[in-house]
């Protein structure tokens, strides 16, 4: 809730049964921990790599 989702939103996904790399596709869980926030982390996103990778000239 502290990154901005509701509560309902923040208990639908604290008690889903799917396993995390399904929940991970679900609107709470990318409101929370959107790209933005992940890069502010330090986490490399494996696309801009890839694009870096393959695009450059």
């Amino acid at each position: 809730m502290r990154l901005g989702v509701h509560v309902k939103t923040a208990v639908a996904c604290g008690i889903t049964s799917k396993d995390p790399w399904r929940s991970s596709k679900t609107p709470g869980i990318q409101q929370a921990l959107s790209n933005a926030y992940l890069k502010s982390q330090g986490l490399y996103a494996l696309r801009d790599g890839w694009i870096k990778l393959h695009h450059s000239k």
